[in-house]
């Protein structure tokens, strides 16, 4: 899969519009787009930027065998979904598991 496909996938998947995406990212719409039609190519910073948003890093994002990264399915699924969390309500999550697991 290429880059422009593969980026516009996980960002349906994860059911965030490319309006939303440039809101919360300070980058337009427009390079947006392009990004996902193949027509620019982003630096790793802007790349990295982008996915930070959607949950995930450079090398998940280019690594073929997500499994490699992540014993499970489900911890995969927890480390990005905790990813998208503003930073108070991730520290409130960490705190839950902590007293959880004693």
């Amino acid at each position: 899969m290429d880059l422009p496909q593969k980026f516009k996938q996980l960002r349906t998947q994860r059911g965030i519009s490319v309006y939303k995406l440039s809101k919360d990212t300070d980058i337009s719409q427009n390079y947006i787009r392009k990004i996902e039609k193949g027509d620019s190519q982003p630096s790793v910073l802007v790349l990295e930027k982008l996915l930070a948003r959607l949950g995930t890093t450079l090398a998940e994002f280019f690594n073929e065998g997500a499994d490699v990264l992540y014993p499970t399915a489900y911890e995969r699924e927890l480390v990005e979904s905790a990813r998208l969390l503003n930073q108070e309500k991730a520290d409130a999550l960490l705190h839950v598991a902590k007293l959880m697991a004693k």
